[in-house]
């Protein structure tokens, strides 16, 4: 499994979307059970990068990660680069800051419960 820091980059912002009903059990996900580290194959060393949110119901991609620090500089490119991916509308993002992840050196599981959108430069 590799490490957070092996995708470190500055300036760059790494955002995974999808669909958890309470924030406590996105908490599990991410801190108790630890699934994203083995859905993504890197192990989180730095937890006060990310910003997350989870909201009641699904909205655009674009209102969903508006409240992000620097959202403006990320949010257009994040959106369209969700809308290839099939994803108009989530409940749940997680922003990690001074992250480039590359799904292509990791093993991913494709049933994760949340998608990998992009890594996208801050401007």
């Amino acid at each position: 499994m590799r490490r957070q820091d092996d995708f470190a980059a500055n300036g760059m912002v790494s955002i995974w979307v999808g669909n958890f009903k309470t924030s406590a059990e996105f908490d599990d996900y991410m801190n108790l059970s630890r699934d994203f580290e083995t859905d993504f194959g890197f192990e989180i060393s730095d937890r006060d990068i990310r910003e997350a949110d989870v909201t009641s119901s699904p909205q655009t991609i674009e209102q969903l990660l508006s409240p992000f620090s620097d959202s403006k500089s990320f949010s257009a490119p994040a959106t369209e680069a969700a809308r290839r991916l099939g994803i108009d509308r989530a409940t749940t993002a997680i922003v990690f800051h001074f992250l480039r992840f590359d799904p292509s050196q990791v093993q991913t599981n494709p049933k994760a419960r949340l998608t990998f959108i992009g890594a996208f430069p801050l401007s």
